[in-house]
């Protein structure tokens, strides 16, 4: 089973969905994943932002009969989440809201999201990783204790980080790859972030077997595509011990501490 993916590396803001449909229409592929906040250029919790992001990821999902998925603000009673909506055909198959919200977020009112969900379609799961969810390692690891076998991941890559190792920051996609034995489709933006803040793309797809596909260049436009082998990658989980064998009471530590949200 073989599913080809792409990551739109689109504009950001009010470019965006002129960008992206720009590049998801030179292409045909079975799943487009945008950025996070991709398309907001100054308030995060204008409503009618959210709302013609949601209405055109369904009508794009509809027009090219794939998956597409990308992030808007959604508020509900207790407050305001950072969620992915994930269409399939026009349909809506999934939301998922940010696990772990930036201090920033925090700040401006985004909760936490409580729970990270699993959705299949066409016989393939999938689950979601929200930008800085991915760092996250124990995060990460329910996906593939779940038999994920793709995990979307929009992100807002800053041309500027604390962060060191920038360079070797692709590392970390292979080793979620390979330690959990799922795919990664990673999405970013360029241009400027809501807050006004130089963005770029970085975008890229990981296996197990390694970085299959990635951008050339951080500042532009692109496409990043790939096809991936489900097959091959539920091989590798049959032979992934360390999704069985756990020393489940030596990890009790990692459930210490934490954020309020």
């Amino acid at each position: 089973m073989k599913l080809r993916v792409s990551a739109v590396q689109c504009l950001t803001g009010k470019k965006a969905f002129e960008s992206a449909e720009k590049l998801i229409f030179s292409s045909d592929s079975d799943l487009y994943l945008l950025p996070e906040y991709f398309s907001y250029s100054d308030d995060v919790f204008n409503g009618s932002i959210a709302e013609t992001t949601i209405d055109w990821l369904k009508s794009i999902s509809k027009e090219k009969g794939a998956i597409v998925a990308g992030n808007a603000v959604r508020r509900d009673g207790e407050g305001y989440y950072n969620t992915l909506y994930v269409f399939h055909d026009g349909d809506l198959v999934a939301v998922q809201d940010k696990i772990h919200p930036t201090e920033g977020e925090r700040k401006r009112g985004i909760r936490c999201g409580e729970k990270l969900k699993v959705f299949e379609v066409a016989g393939i799961r999938y689950s979601a990783l929200i930008c800085a969810d991915i760092l996250y390692p124990e995060l990460c690891r329910i996906p593939g204790l779940k038999g994920v076998d793709i995990v979307l991941n929009p992100v807002v890559s800053f041309k500027k980080s604390q962060l060191p190792a920038q360079e070797f920051r692709h590392c970390l996609y292979f080793t979620r790859s390979f330690d959990n034995s799922y795919a990664i489709v990673k999405a970013g933006g360029v241009g400027t972030t809501f807050t006004g803040e130089i963005c770029v793309g970085r975008s890229l797809i990981a296996t197990p077997e390694g970085i299959v596909a990635r951008y050339d260049n951080e500042d532009s436009e692109e496409l990043i595509e790939a096809v991936i082998d489900v097959g091959r990658i539920r091989e590798y989980r049959k032979v992934n011990y360390s999704l069985r064998d756990r020393n489940i009471p030596a990890m009790r530590e990692l459930l210490d501490g934490g954020i309020e949200c």
